[in-house]
């Protein structure tokens, strides 16, 4: 096949789809949070639920090519390339996703 074919030259390799056209209704933020971590919703589905308290975090897994469902090496990408205050902010970030999404899941098993 022609790579116009494919539309391969509209991929950019490594890029986390950022956009879908699903409507999920209203999440409660520990729902939208376990979502996340799962990969049962994308990180412009995330904001549309929860606004933008968790940006830098999704802004620095984007550029990385992370997933907020691993968590060490989020922390590892974290060390390697962010300042001291950026690590504050980011490790902050990824432990409020990690508290709420675990109070979600815990709700729905109990």
């Amino acid at each position: 096949m022609a790579k116009e074919e494919l539309g391969v030259e509209e991929i950019i390799p490594g890029l986390i789809v950022r956009h879908t056209n699903r409507r999920l209704g209203k999440l409660e933020v520990p729902e939208a949070c376990e979502r996340l971590i799962s990969g049962k919703i994308s990180f412009s589905e995330f904001v549309d639920q929860v606004g933008e308290s968790f940006r830098e975090l999704l802004d620095f897994m984007m550029e990385h090519d992370l997933h907020p469902g691993r968590p060490d090496e989020v922390l590892y990408c974290v060390d390697c390339h962010v300042d001291l205050y950026g690590r504050a902010v980011l490790r902050a970030q990824l432990g409020r996703l990690y508290r709420l999404g675990s109070a979600a899941h815990d709700r729905k098993v109990g």
